[in-house]
């Protein structure tokens, strides 16, 4: 065999071999493609076929898919292509109509359809085209008309399981859930076990926040294609309401693996999952990869909550304060309070917070939707106020933070707050007859006694919410011991009954001795109490062994047991222990 000849077989078997190739991948899996959302695949699919095997339907096909992807000029170049090749060929028709539809031209549109349905009325395929047409544009739907249409193309193919989802879709247009679900039903007795019906009515579901059906579709339609890629951002959409952040990343990133989506906007969302999964450098990663291909301010906002979190304070400034700037219409709480947040960040003081910041965080708080996140967030503040030693203005935010969402207020937010008011109160110096402003002791000493009190009240309601636990009871204690005057507290017994509490329950505790110092001070107290006031010489004496036991140098235990001789001494329990316990 000469060389001429050779290279002509061996051209000729090539040419075979892509033949074969491009048969084995027909029209059915371009269209499964899409379905899948694998919009790559399926655009390189249908371009092979349209030039690989020129006809009217591989440039019908061609167009569905730019209509799909949003492309309706190149749409309108392919199916304009399918007429020339076969003027009869009406779904191409169809196709221009769909073009039409799309840009907002329903005249002609309807021309298009009409044309197609007296040509081809009785075509199943042409009846389902119009009829899904009518349910692909958000603003220029018809859901009756498409219904009318997909019954006709019913009619004459029971089998076509696509023009079933179709009328289902038509169906949720008008908020028809349930007779969605029986369409979408029809579709899966048409084609059993299909991908796309399961994950129609997981849809559904979801939308109806049914979120356990919703998971159990999702689940089939992944079990019957591993590879249909909607299900799985379905699935992180519904692992997000559930606030599951992780699994919804998780999820997020197989749909863009199943797809191979390199869409921005799909890009932007896996951002958006990576930061409430707390991965924050594959949100910024991911926002990198959008970077000059999308104009999209929230991606300004995604970039700065991002540097916040990765401890970049002046890029996360620097994004929010531009996305306020060109965006102030889609401004949300969170973006003032991740800006105050970045602010706090960059201090170096010591104090814990910029007051910038604070009136920032705070700004959010009050465009809050939510009264339980508002509460939270002046909590959060209230927080930095009480670390910063500024316990009025703590006190005041710790305050309308719980009055914002009382129903939610926890002991632990109470406890703060009895705490803040108490500390305001120690910082209350009440003016002798040698200082200037003597002539106001007696107003300021009624404010100190009225906060402490104020105090004693808040951490009444710790002890009520939190009834087996002694700090709450050891507070109210030495918030009346500092209110009322040392002695009238002992005559009247007026922090007995709190320390009686609380010995009660620490030595009841496995481990008293982390109430060593609380129980020093109850005793102390109880002992005089009992031994001048109730003349109860023997609980006396049961009291002052017990401060003995936890204090074994304390003077006054000694003296009134007669081990030793001390000066005299105020009562214990006149100063508070310095340990501040927090709540269990």
């Amino acid at each position: 065999m000469n060389r001429n000849m050779r290279m002509k077989l061996v051209a000729l078997v090539f040419g075979l071999l892509a033949f074969v190739n491009l048969q084995a991948q027909s029209v059915q899996d371009g269209l499964a493609l899409i379905h899948g959302e694998r919009y790559n695949e399926a655009g390189d699919l249908f371009k092979k076929l349209a030039e690989g095997s020129p006809s009217a339907d591989n440039q019908y096909y061609l167009g569905y898919y730019y209509v799909k992807t949003n492309q309706l000029d190149e749409a309108q170049k392919a199916f304009e292509k399918g007429i020339q090749l076969d003027e009869k060929s009406y779904l191409n028709h169809v196709g221009l109509g769909t073009v039409a539809l799309g840009k907002g031209d329903k005249v002609k549109a309807k021309e298009h359809f009409d044309m197609a349905e007296k040509k081809k009325g009785k075509d199943a395929q042409v009846l389902f085209r119009i009829g899904e047409a009518y349910t692909l544009f958000e603003k220029q739907n018809d859901p009756a008309e498409a219904i009318r249409l997909l019954d006709e193309a019913i009619k004459r193919d029971k089998n076509l399981a696509d023009a079933y989802i179709a009328k289902g879709d038509a169906l949720m247009l008008r908020n028809e859930g349930g007779a969605a679900v029986t369409a979408y039903e029809y579709a899966l007795t048409a084609k059993p076990n299909y991908a796309a019906a399961h994950n129609s009515i997981g849809q559904v579901y979801l939308r109806g926040k049914n979120y356990n059906l919703a998971l159990e579709n999702y689940k089939k339609a992944i079990e019957a294609d591993p590879n249909f890629a909607p299900a799985y951002k379905d699935l992180a959409e519904l692992y997000f309401f559930a606030q599951k952040y992780k699994q919804a990343a998780e999820n997020f990133d197989l749909y863009i693996q199943k797809s191979g989506s390199t869409d921005p906007e799909m890009k932007l969302r896996a951002a958006q999952f990576a930061f409430t999964a707390d991965d924050y450098a594959k949100s910024l990663q991911l926002l990198e990869e959008t970077k000059g291909k999308i104009n999209n301010p929230i991606t300004l906002r995604m970039y700065g909550w991002s540097y916040f979190k990765t401890n970049e304070p002046d890029k996360a400034i620097q994004n929010l304060s531009e996305f306020m700037k060109v965006a102030p219409d889609k401004i949300i709480g969170d973006d003032y309070k991740y800006l105050g947040r970045a602010y706090n960040q960059k201090v170096t003081d010591g104090k814990g917070y910029d007051s910038t910041g604070v009136s920032y965080i705070l700004k959010g708080a009050d465009m809050d939707t939510s009264k339980t996140e508002a509460a939270n967030t002046y909590k959060e503040v209230a927080a930095l106020y009480y670390a910063a030693k500024d316990f009025k203005n703590a006190a005041a935010t710790y305050e309308k933070g719980i009055s914002l969402d009382t129903a939610k207020a926890s002991a632990n937010d109470y406890y703060y707050l009895g705490l803040s008011n108490f500390q305001t109160a120690q910082t209350y110096i009440v003016p002798t007859a040698a200082d200037s402003n003597y002539a106001d002791s007696a107003q300021i000493a009624m404010d100190k006694k009225n906060l402490y009190l104020k105090a004693d009240s808040i951490f009444a309601t710790v002890t009520q919410k939190l009834p087996d636990w002694p700090y709450g009871y050891y507070w109210r204690a030495s918030t009346l011991y500092n209110a009322y005057d040392r002695q009238e507290n002992i005559d009247k017994g007026i922090s007995a009954p709190y320390y009686q509490k609380l010995t009660e329950l620490a030595e009841a505790d496995p481990d008293p001795s982390k109430f060593k110092s609380y129980l020093r001070l109850a005793y102390g107290y109880l002992a005089f109490y009992n031994q001048t006031t109730l003349k109860d010489q023997a609980k006396a004496k049961e009291y002052w062994e017990k401060l003995l036991k936890v204090d074994p140098d304390n003077a006054s235990a000694k003296e009134a047991l007669g081990l030793a001789v001390a000066p005299a001494t105020q009562p214990a329990g006149g100063k508070t222990a310095t340990a501040t316990p927090k709540k269990k």
